[in-house]
């Protein structure tokens, strides 16, 4: 039996509905494919596994052994085709039941359910959050092909900016080619919008790939994917170009000062300055991830790094999260997070200085 369900008392309920805006990856968690519309009720002896009729077929695929590893040995299973409304169909399985709604459920469902059950709606975190942050071999051969692809997508960002045929296009051509090359490689998707960010644009978290044209300066590029729903989380910066003050500005080939090189943070030697103490910084904390040093004194040594050349102000979020289904999940690599690190976790370690 799995340690960490068998305190479930109450029919737990996990509703999944893109319509409605609930991405529940806990159904792809447990049952190894996702959809748009789902609903599970589970507790200590049987899971009902709702879905609509467009996808039941998809039951042949779900591995019962694994379902039943992830959750208890001996597990009931039960495929209800659903009908009417999803709602309607999770009063009808639990009507005589005292249930449990995992937080991520939107209001709108909420309140039909709490508007037609008799008993009390007790609200709770996301029931196998915890299961997950320990990877099962399974998930880590997905890790690492995501991985793996995601290198192939960087080496030709790389060979076109090696080339300079990346120059004079705009970030959204870029993040085309990002998007393309997913696509050729036979991923299922972008597991967030990729993040393209010429200078000054880098400077901004989350910036969002638009028409700014990239020629001489800082590029940054944040992409992630997907492989089997579990996701990867890749970050360069490269200078393009040249490192020249003198460059054309146009793509007719005026000739002019170049501004990206003057400033308070200079041109390109500052820039190689900073990359190198992001760097050092990276390869600090990736000493200290080790099985049974906490999360936090990972980010402590990233930061003392930093400190020590002086862009410690400039470093103004955490080291690292967690990835898996989700593109952000626990382990947190954070000055915040006391737990430790543990065989399986898997994470990543991403330091950075932002200037103004």
């Amino acid at each position: 039996m799995h340690s960490k369900t068998s305190a479930l008392g109450v029919k737990k309920i996990l509703i999944t509905d893109t319509d409605n805006g609930i991405i529940n990856n806990e159904f792809t968690y447990i049952l190894g494919f996702w959809v748009s519309l789902w609903g599970i009720i589970l507790d200590k002896k049987e899971i009902k596994i709702i879905l609509d009729g467009r996808y039941f077929w998809q039951t042949k695929n779900i591995d019962k052994a694994k379902l039943r590893k992830r959750i208890w040995e001996n597990l009931k299973v039960t495929y209800i085709h659903l009908k009417w409304k999803l709602t309607d169909e999770i009063l009808k399985q639990t009507k005589n039941s005292k249930i449990k709604l995992e937080n991520n459920i939107t209001l709108k469902y909420y309140e039909e359910i709490k508007k037609k059950h008799k008993w009390d709606i007790k609200i709770s975190k996301p029931f196998f959050e915890k299961n997950r942050i320990i990877k099962q071999i399974d998930e880590i051969k997905y890790l690492k092909k995501a991985i793996q692809i995601i290198d192939k997508v960087w080496i030709e960002i790389e060979k076109q900016a090696k080339s300079w045929d990346i120059i004079w296009k705009t970030e959204a051509e870029v993040r085309a080619i990002i998007v393309t090359k997913i696509l050729e490689l036979w991923w299922e998707w972008e597991s967030f919008e990729a993040i393209v960010a010429f200078w000054p644009n880098s400077a901004v978290p989350h910036h969002k790939a638009w028409e700014t044209i990239i020629w001489n300066g800082p590029l940054l590029v944040d992409m992630w994917a997907l492989y089997k729903w579990y996701c990867s989380d890749f970050t360069r910066t490269i200078w393009i170009w040249n490192p020249s003050p003198t460059l054309p500005l146009s793509r007719e080939g005026e000739n002019k000062t170049s501004p990206l090189t003057r400033g308070e943070w200079g041109g390109f030697e500052e820039f190689q300055k900073i990359y190198n103490s992001v760097k050092k910084a990276y390869q600090k904390a990736l000493e200290y991830a080790k099985p049974w040093v906490k999360g936090k004194d990972i980010d402590s040594a990233a930061r003392k790094s930093i400190e020590q050349d002086w862009y410690w102000k400039y470093f103004t979020h955490s080291t690292g999260h967690g990835v898996g289904l989700n593109i952000h999940e626990d382990p947190r690599i954070s000055k915040k997070w006391n737990n430790t690190i543990k065989e399986n976790m898997v994470f990543t370690i991403e330091p950075g200085i932002y200037l103004p």
